[in-house]
């Protein structure tokens, strides 16, 4: 394999630079051409041209609309575009998530994993920990990018496989960064809501030196550094509609507006009451039903449970420390050859806070990955353990606060070296780089608790079963820990704590060369060319911690993975002006992966210039996503499903056991996987009756299949007993946890067990658009109107293959219009703005698939109108529409001062009852903030 693909590195680089010598020979005998005008590359093609305007629809946000956005992350930035949706990663997600800390964009709601990320037109590593989750296995931290060095932001919105590769089946967003600076700026950003709350800040340098025009070199170097606050739940309760929650789970107590984390024992006569060893304070005893519950001598019973306060530690915005440093050099060698070397480092730091575990009654197992075995966690006391007073083994659900409360840190360390040469031979631009990508990211879990060590302090040992199974065995010889004295028992707090350490490590490294220019002529004139070859190596590691690969450590997931693979890229672009009017655009790109094979994507758009102002434009691509490492590779992931109801125990609204369960779940890779196939088509125009005013309308059509998840966990439930080998000994169960109150009962879920494949289908149609107007005010300055819309018309998807696809467009996560109006009014050393954002309504629930799903899901969605149901009486989610104001003074020398009122009118996140209290998705949680900024330029 090495030597074909040197063999093949060779002749395509031959043939490059024979074609582009045949043609600087021709242009040689030509006579000398006009001076040129200046040419750009725009994202989606290869080839540099002077009209931006291309067959495919492009969003530009440049430098100057990022600064007055007033944001300070990419990710702030992308968010709020209405061609954004959900799919993506969020820090809002919390420390639970397998992609914590990390943050994604997710083109038309596709997952990250559809959406191409690149830096300066080339491929950025994913981020290093591996999510198993739907969309997220190849997810770009944006986090990681600088957002004071950008130039500007092209996103791509139609497919471009055939030009980029893969990932790029909803679109590209390419993160285009400054070539050369002179002189020196420093500037300083803050961000507050209206009570002091929600601060972050961010401070930026950068110094450049040499004129490439004059000196023939430039180097600059850029610094930033952000800093964002903690901000908890208990300081914004009034604002996130926590009033709206506090009865959901039958208590006005202050923690039922989230999870009520019980903790309790039950009493001689079986009924649940407060607390196994510590006193509970009074505020927190509340009644319970624990109807259908399998409590010793109990069927169906109430009583008093201990409510924990997790409230004072919840989280909405974690703390976060961001460092970055981006420099680079460029170095004219002559007129037509220039080299450039760039690098950056980010480090970016994420704090968590948690919770003291919850141990017992409804808590799961743990997987052993060196042994291949489910490790049970324990769920009673041992009779005679000293904070059991009955003589049997009993049930009990208890906090481990003197243990401490289970907080994560992740540090995330990303470096980026690119050098490369560009040259011109003739009438061709050719271009080749090296790339070096790797981003380091370690997780630490601090107050975890060792899982033999709890099941020593509930009074049982381990030993395998015949089967070979590790099983709870009574065992109070070594001692137990006690509630009522957490360092007076022969297993103490101390013994129980073990603080983890996690890595993942993921690299790309990248040799490219291209290609591209003037070609032959044609009767609208010159067809413009471009060819190239990319070399990849790709490098994924997910090492956990190595008492957690053995399963003892309690209540975390873990998730492995050890792979890598080559890719070798032929690709080939042609832009032809068949007349003056009218232009086609074909790409073809051939990708050859080392582990699943190789794939073709061709491409074909036109454009016709009806009139003067008008252009019409239409395009026809394929694309494909390769399997992640971490989905096809050694890998494999345990985490816990969570807000499960199981249809064999779950039966609403009489009998709630088996209902909004969190259960284990393991997930493995699949070496067969094969890649996910889209087609794109994508047609509109692009009107300008005026040099002040443009109007593009864009229709797309997006059809994926073959899409990579893990099956999923309510499909395997229903489908529980089956003889197909997707379902069949996929659900494991306790037999011996039964309940009198179920018909039948089979026992309570121990775990499940899955795998990714080739499941889901999806189509995806709407329209884009955008709309864009000056006017000119003499004297007064210039008025200035842009309007950015998404709607869809169509949104469907199965996660079965040949199943039917099921309409999800305006249910839940699915909004069928999202838009952005901005304006500005520039006047003197004055710029005022306004924006306003638009979310249309959506249904609080999900279409149901008629054929599978559960009668409990059913009887809920057309229960959604029941104030005490399940969805609270929300069946409809209202709109949401947030209005920035701003302004910008330049009066000072050098100076420019900046103030953005962002959500001026306070608006609330719309109420979810399915995201409490809000929903992360769609809304941010500060309300009315500020952003204040100033920037110093000097020579």
């Amino acid at each position: 394999m090495k030597l074909k693909v040197k063999t093949l590195s060779f002749a395509v680089t031959t043939a490059i630079a024979a074609s582009a010598v045949a043609l600087s020979a021709n242009a040689q005998t030509a006579p000398a051409a006009p001076q040129k005008v200046e040419k750009i590359e725009v994202t989606g093609s290869n080839i540099k041209r002077v009209d931006a305007e291309t067959a495919s629809p492009i969003q530009v946000i440049t430098a100057e609309e990022i600064r007055r956005s007033g944001r300070q992350s990419v990710t702030e930035l992308l968010r709020e575009l209405p061609i954004n949706a959900a799919g993506g990663l969020t820090e809002l997600s919390g420390s639970n998530s397998f992609s914590a800390g990390a943050a994604s964009a997710s083109l038309r709601g596709l997952g990250s994993a559809a959406t191409l990320v690149l830096l300066n037109g080339r491929r950025i590593a994913p981020y290093g920990l591996s999510d198993p989750n739907f969309g997220q296995s190849a997810a770009v931290n944006l986090n990681s990018i600088p957002l004071d060095v950008i130039e500007r932001i092209e996103i791509l919105k139609d497919g471009a496989s055939a030009i980029y590769g893969s990932e790029a089946i909803a679109g590209v967003i390419n993160i285009i960064l400054r070539k050369d600076y002179t002189g020196g700026q420093a500037g300083f950003t803050t961000t507050a809501n209206k009570e002091g709350l929600y601060k972050n800040s961010t401070v930026t340098a950068t110094f450049g030196k040499g004129d490439l025009a004059k000196d023939r070199y430039n180097a600059f170097i850029n610094v930033e550094f952000y800093k964002q606050d903690s901000t908890r739940f208990v300081d914004v309760l009034p604002f996130l509609n926590r009033q709206e929650f506090a009865t959901v789970y039958g208590t006005g107590q202050i923690s039922s507006a989230f999870s009520p984390f019980l903790t309790y024992i039950v009493n001689a006569a079986g009924a649940p009451v407060a607390s196994p060893g510590a006193a509970c304070p009074a505020a927190n005893i509340v009644p319970w039903n624990f109807n259908g519950f399998n409590l010793p001598g109990v069927g169906g019973a109430s009583g008093n449970v201990c409510l924990y306060d997790n409230l004072s530690r919840a989280e909405i915005v974690p703390k976060a420390e961001r460092k970055s440093v981006f420099a680079r050099g460029t170095v004219d060698l002559s007129a037509t050859t220039q080299i450039y070397l760039e690098a950056g480092l980010v480090q970016n730091q994420t704090y968590f806070l948690g919770f003291p575990a919850a141990v017992g009654f409804g808590t799961g197992s743990t997987f052993n990955s060196l042994t291949g075995r489910l490790v049970p966690a324990p769920q009673s006391l041992v009779q005679g353990h000293p904070n059991n007073p009955f003589a049997r083994n009993t049930q009990v659900r208890a906090r481990m606060d003197a243990v401490g409360p289970s907080d994560r840190e992740i540090e995330s360390d990303t470096i980026r070296v690119v050098g490369g040469v560009k040259t011109t031979i003739g009438k061709f631009d050719f271009e080749s780089g090296i790339l070096y990508n790797r981003g380091k990211t370690t997780t630490y879990d601090y107050n975890s608790i060792r899982l033999d060590r709890l099941a020593q302090a509930f009074g049982f040992t381990y030993q395998n079963n015949a089967q070979g199974n590790p099983v709870l065995v009574a065992n109070l010889a070594g001692g137990v820990y006690r509630w009522d004295n957490p360092n007076g028992g022969g297993v103490t707090a101390d013994s129980l704590r073990i603080n983890t350490r996690n890595t993942a490590d993921s690299k790309f490294t990248i040799w490219d060369a291209k290609l591209s220019g003037e070609a032959f002529q044609l009767p609208g004139g010159a067809a413009g060319l471009a060819a190239g070859v990319e070399f990849r190596k790709e490098e994924r590691v997910a090492a956990p911690d190595a008492e957690a690969i053995r399963g003892n450590v309690f209540g975390r997931g873990i998730s492995r993975a050890e792979g890598s693979r080559n890719v070798s890229t032929l690709f080939g672009e042609l832009v032809m002006p068949i007349a003056k009017s009218v232009e086609v655009q074909t790409a073809v790109r051939y990708d050859r992966y080392s582990d699943y094979g190789s794939s073709l994507t061709p491409k074909v758009a036109a454009s016709w210039t009806a009139m003067s102002g008008l252009k019409l434009r239409s395009s026809y691509a394929t694309g494909f996503r390769a399997p992640s490492l971490t989905e096809i590779t050694r890998s494999a992931t345990s985490g816990f499903f969570n807000g499960v109801d199981d249809p064999r125990r779950c039966l609403r609204p009489t009998i709630t056991i088996g209902c909004a369960l969190s259960i284990p779940g393991l997930i493995s890779a699949f070496p067969q996987i094969q890649p996910e196939k889209a087609k794109t088509i994508t047609g509109g125009f692009v009107w300008e009756p005026s040099a002040n005013t443009s109007l593009s309308v864009d229709y797309f059509s997006i059809a994926r299949r073959n899409e990579i998840t893990f099956l999923s966990l309510g499909e395997i439930l229903l489908n529980e007993g089956s003889s197909d080998p997707r379902y069949a000994g996929k659900v494991i169960r306790d037999p011996g946890n039964t309940s009198p109150n179920v018909p039948n009962d089979p026992g309570a879920i121990l775990y499940v067990i899955t795998g990714f494949d080739n499941l889901g289908e999806t189509r995806v149609k709407g329209i884009d658009f955008d709309a864009r107007h000056r006017v000119s005010l003499s004297q007064l300055g210039r008025l200035n109107f842009n309007f950015v819309a998404t709607m869809y018309t169509d949104q469907r998807g199965s996660g079965t293959p040949g199943a039917r696809l099921i309409s999800y467009s305006g249910f839940r996560n699915a909004p069928e219009l999202r838009a952005q109006f901005r304006t500005s009014w520039e006047y003197r050393d004055w710029t005022s703005s306004a924006a306003v954002n638009y979310l249309h309504s959506m249904k609080a629930h999900v279409n149901p698939d008629p054929d599978n799903a559960s009668a409990a899901t059913r009887a809920a969605i057309a229960d959604c109108a029941n104030p005490v149901g399940t969805y609270l009486g929300v069946c409809t989610i209202a709109p949401y529409i947030t209005v920035d104001l701003g302004a910008e003074y330049r009066g000072f020398k050098n100076w420019r001062l900046n103030l953005l009122v962002r959500n001026a009118a306070n608006a609330r996140p719309s109420k979810d009852p399915l995201a409490r209290p809000f929903n992360v998705a769609w809304y941010q949680p500060q309300g009315m903030n500020f952003v204040a900024s100033a920037r110093y330029t000097f020579k």
